[in-house]
């Protein structure tokens, strides 16, 4: 039974998976989640895996040793595929290991070549430049917006360097 775009089971989190602390973006409150990543082409088993619980027993029901389909993706890190699991981070003081509901979809809305999540995401950085948007390299466009920081500073002052940006939910305050 396929309930995720050509997934039908997911994978286990291996002992050895990179492990990142990161923080929902959605509203302001700070809830705390663990982001896992390891290579696509393994993954841990019932005995050995990143919770240290035997996976082929069955788990007591608030268990950290468990994740859903909506925290899982693979996606690109440094230029490879990769298996990504964001879960509620149950030492985190803010949440205590709950999820929201946008907070605990955090790594399905991930663009994904692989299981066609956010396409419509963009990969490379746009520029206007000499009327329509064009893409360009990262390269040039940090150096654009440092060129461009550099000269509000010198010619004003950093109070006047403002960025303008827009989320949906307050991940920088609203």
């Amino acid at each position: 039974m396929a309930y995720k775009r050509q997934i039908d089971r997911l994978p286990i989190i291996p002992a050895d998976a990179k492990s990142h602390n990161v923080t929902c973006h959605y509203c302001i409150v700070g809830c705390g989640y663990k982001a896992y990543t390891w290579p696509v082409n393994r993954q841990g088993t019932a005995q050995n895996n990143w919770s240290g619980e035997d996976l082929s027993k069955q788990q007591p029901m608030e268990t950290e040793a468990w994740y859903a389909p909506s925290m899982y993706n693979v996606v690109r890190q440094n230029g490879q595929n990769v298996h990504l699991v964001i879960k509620p981070d149950h030492g985190c003081v803010v949440n205590s290991g709950l999820g929201s509901v946008r907070g605990a979809r955090m790594a399905e809305n991930r663009r994904s070549d692989v299981t066609g999540t956010q396409q419509q995401r963009l990969t490379d950085p746009l520029v206007w430049r000499y009327g329509p948007w064009q893409p360009t390299s990262w390269n040039d466009a940090l150096d654009l917006v440092a060129r461009v920081t550099a000269r509000v500073i010198d010619k004003d002052d950093e109070d006047n360097l403002f960025v303008s940006m827009f989320d949906h939910g307050g991940s920088a305050g609203g």
